[in-house]
């Protein structure tokens, strides 16, 4: 909802001005001048084809969640990666395309991309340290009280830098008919409770118990354009999960599931999956080859290199999934739900690498190929450990719904899970992604993958969020 969105939205226009500030100090530091404005907007001409190329990259690494950004550590972590990602990009963009550009700079993009990135990193703190939590922080009213609002409440009163204050319910009198007999609307120009909240949050069921001031305070709200959300799409909006216990009821489903029917989504992400399991697989074939080399080599001629383990999928259905071996024969008798820590002595030397950069995960193409996955879903669990989970986390067989998928809402959001709590929730996640699955998501969610590779904490980031 853009009531969210827009917080990110100015984030992003914020950035715009700064990267043409950027540009500006870098041409007069390598001038030590002034520089005359029309070999200015000449440099603005080239190099505005790369905001795109930035703001793609900022999203993949975090650079536009408010809440990651919020600690110094994150914010310098994910100002880091940006940066070397966006010098590698606008050095391929530029010198790829030179003839069409116009401009092969080297200097002049070295410091440009340097410029940018300190101030985009001092733009942010800024962002969420004064202008976000004092100056636009939206007064957020509660309508109804249960234990997950009061969780939410709890929440952003700890975390102000969200850009929500909770204010309390105003008490609204019984407003009298107007000369025409019948109760006209002030408008939201002239409105007593617009002046006091922003947004009113309601829990429908709790408001059903005094329908008569409830429906009044609605009725204002409604009449005087205050925005309106439930208590659960608040949630949802605001965490990126849903609550199981309430997507297992007949009504969500109904309305949040079982009515999708998109067979041109579904057509178009099969497609896909197809196109980029072949060209992934032909691509990666010389990285493969020496991987299954060096597996043969680490664990002897006579040693397996695949790693073959049954896995659930859509609907409950078992397949195998693929993967290049990282652990010891037998590692897997440690059981189910068991969590290989980073010095695990199960995992080889050459295992740790492949798991560090994920390239134990190429032969799942070959799943996503044969249609038992696909690039982005749910992640698939062991059949064991599905079989635990079933009997002991509620509602668990909902993320069944859907194809697995190589990577997913969850798996950027959320660490592995070693633990009945912790798959509760990762499922919070999973149940988000599929009520809310589109190819927009898909590929935020291709793009944020990336970011896990170079950030050793980025699969922590769902502990700071609410649980419920």
């Amino acid at each position: 909802m853009f009531i969210f969105r827009w917080r990110s939205f100015l984030l992003f226009l914020g950035d715009i001005p700064l990267f043409y500030a950027a540009l500006a100090l870098a041409l007069i530091t390598r001038r030590f001048s002034l520089i005359p404005l029309d070999f200015f907007l000449e440099h603005v001409k080239v190099f505005s084809v790369f905001v795109p190329v930035l703001a793609g990259v900022y999203y993949a690494v975090g650079f536009y969640d408010v809440r990651r950004i919020n600690k110094l550590i994150n914010l310098i972590n994910s100002a880091l990666i940006a940066f070397a990602v966006n010098l590698a990009a606008a050095s391929a963009l530029f010198y790829a395309f030179y003839l069409q550009l116009g401009l092969t700079p080297k200097t002049h993009l070295f410091l440009t991309i340097l410029y940018m990135h300190i101030l985009a990193t001092a733009w942010r703190r800024v962002w969420t340290r004064a202008i976000l939590s004092k100056f636009l922080a939206q007064r957020v009213a509660f309508l109804g009280s249960n234990p997950l609002v009061e969780e939410i409440k709890k929440d952003l009163g700890c975390t102000p830098h969200l850009g929500f204050t909770v204010v309390p319910l105003p008490e609204l009198k019984a407003v009298g008919v107007g000369e025409g007999g019948y109760w006209r609307p002030n408008g939201s120009t002239c409105g007593d409770l617009s002046r006091k909240i922003d947004l009113l949050v309601v829990d429908a069921e709790d408001a059903e118990k005094n329908p008569a001031m409830e429906g009044l305070l609605l009725s204002t709200a409604v009449m005087e354009e205050i925005p309106i959300i439930t208590h659960l799409d608040f949630y949802e909006d605001i965490y990126g999960k849903i609550p199981p216990e309430h997507a297992a009821k007949p009504s969500w489903l109904l309305s949040n599931v079982l009515h999708k029917n998109n067979p041109f989504y579904a057509v178009l992400k099969r497609a896909l999956d197809i196109v980029f399991s072949i060209a992934g697989l032909i691509v990666t074939l010389p990285l493969s080859v020496a991987v299954s080399a060096a597996v043969k080599l680490g664990g002897g001629f006579h040693s397996h290199v695949f790693f073959m383990q049954e896995r659930v999928g859509h609907l409950g259905r078992r397949f195998m999934i693929w993967k290049f071996r990282t652990m010891v024969y037998g590692a897997d008798k440690a059981g189910p739900l068991y969590k290989a820590e980073r010095n695990d002595s199960r995992i080889t030397r050459l295992g740790r690498f492949l798991r560090g950069t994920r390239l134990d995960e190429i032969p799942q193409l070959w799943n996503v190929l044969k249609g038992d996955m696909s690039l982005v879903g749910p992640r698939p669990e062991w059949t064991r450990e599905v079989e635990i989970l079933e009997r002991n986390v509620p509602h668990y067989h909902l993320r069944h719904l859907i194809k697995p998928g190589v990577t997913g809402w969850a798996q950027i959001n959320y660490h592995a899970t070693s633990s009945e709590a912790e798959s509760l929730e990762k499922l919070h996640y999973d149940l988000y992604y599929v009520k809310n699955m589109s190819l927009a998501i898909d590929l935020g969610i291709i793009l944020r993958t990336f970011r896990r590779v170079f950030q050793k904490d980025a699969g922590m980031a769902g502990k700071t969020a609410l649980t419920a």
